[in-house]
C-alpha cells in the first residue's frame, strides 16, 4: 500500500519553519542535532517497547506510550527528509506480522546501525522506510499513526508558543 504523507510532511515544514524563525537556526545549521534527537527518540522508544531487556520480566508500556514516542522519531526523520530534499513516496507491504522481542531488537539494532547513513536523500529513505515498518511491526496503523503524529504536533507547536 502507497502511504500518504504528504499532510505530515506540509505540517513538519510548517512547524520547522515557526522553530528556525524562533531560534534563528537553518536545517544545515542544525542538521547534526536533528540526527542526534533522532538517536534518542529510538533509544526512548526501545526502552519503551522493552524488547531488549532479557533481564526483566516487566512487559512493554502501554500501547498509546509507545506510540506518542514512536510519532516523535517521526518528527525528526521528516525533518531530516524536508533538509536534504528526500522523496516520500513509501509503499509499505499490504500484511505486516507483527514482531516477537528477538525480531523487534534486531529491528532497532539495524535502524541504530544505520543512522551514519542519513548524511543524503537515499539513506534517509531507507532508513524512514524501515522505521514505517517498525511501527507496523509494532502494530500501529497509519491512521494510528497519523492521527498521533498530529496530536504530538500540536503540543510541538504549544511548546514554541509557551518557550519550551
Amino acid at each position: 500500500m502507497k502511504l500518504d504523507l504528504d499532510s505530515i510532511f506540509e505540517s513538519q515544514t510548517i512547524l520547522d519553519k515557526t522553530v528556525q524563525t524562533k531560534h534563528g537556526v537553518s536545517y544545515s545549521r542544525v542538521y547534526e542535532e536533528l540526527k542526534l534527537a533522532l538517536f534518542v527518540e529510538l533509544g526512548e522508544l526501545a526502552n519503551e517497547v522493552r524488547c531488549f531487556k532479557f533481564w526483566s520480566i516487566k512487559g512493554p508500556s502501554e500501547k498509546g506510550v509507545i506510540l506518542e514516542e514512536y510519532v516523535d522519531g517521526i518528527h525528526f526523520i521528516c525533518s531530516l527528509s524536508i533538509a536534504k530534499n528526500a522523496s516520500h513516496d513509501f509503499f509499505i507491504p499490504d500484511k505486516i506480522e507483527l514482531l516477537n522481542k528477538a525480531d523487534l531488537t534486531i529491528c532497532f539494532n539495524k535502524l541504530f546501525s544505520r543512522m551514519p547513513s542519513l548524511n543524503d536523500a537515499v539513506g534517509i529513505n531507507n532508513w524512514f522506510k524501515d522505521y514505517l515498518m517498525l511501527g507496523y511491526h509494532l502494530g500501529f496503523t497509519y491512521d494510528d499513526i497519523y492521527k498521533a503524529y498530529f496530536a504530538k504536533n500540536q503540543i510541538n507547536f504549544k511548546r514554541q508558543e509557551e518557550n519550551y
